[in-house]
């Protein structure tokens, strides 16, 4: 399950940092932006091993616009960059493809991209990711 993580710029000398709204304390951080992503992917995954093991349930993850609608978090996402990251290790190299999309999905797909936040190709991979992770 993807969730939404904000990716801060380094400020006074420090690394990119990453938090979770919706996983207190899962944090995570990185010399670059691209180092910062992997390893919060790395992060999370542990972090929802962690709390499966214990027993606990997994923090639903919320919605881009409940995320605005929260005071807390709104003010959290302030001078972050904020990104959809689906738990495990580092990604592999992105790669471009031409897929042919009906022109009603493709709507649909724009409006919950910005719905939540990220970008259509962000939503397609996590869509992806979760549909091809559940058939397995």
């Amino acid at each position: 399950m993807p969730y939404i993580a904000f990716v801060h710029p380094p400020s006074d000398g420090s690394e990119w940092g990453v938090t979770f709204p919706d996983i207190v304390g899962c944090v995570s951080g990185g010399p670059s932006f691209e180092a910062a992503v992997d390893a919060a992917r790395e992060a999370l995954a542990g972090h929802l091993a962690f709390l499966a093991t214990e027993g606990d349930p997994l923090p639903p993850a919320r919605s881009w616009a409940d995320i605005q609608a929260d005071p807390a978090t709104a003010a959290e996402a302030e001078g972050a960059i904020t990104q959809l990251i689906l738990p495990g290790g580092p990604t592999e190299a992105r790669v471009n493809i031409d897929v042919a999309i009906d022109e009603r999905v493709l709507r649909l797909t724009d409006a919950a991209a910005r719905a939540r936040g990220v970008s259509r190709s962000a939503f397609v991979e996590a869509a992806l990711s979760a549909a091809a992770e559940a058939s397995l």
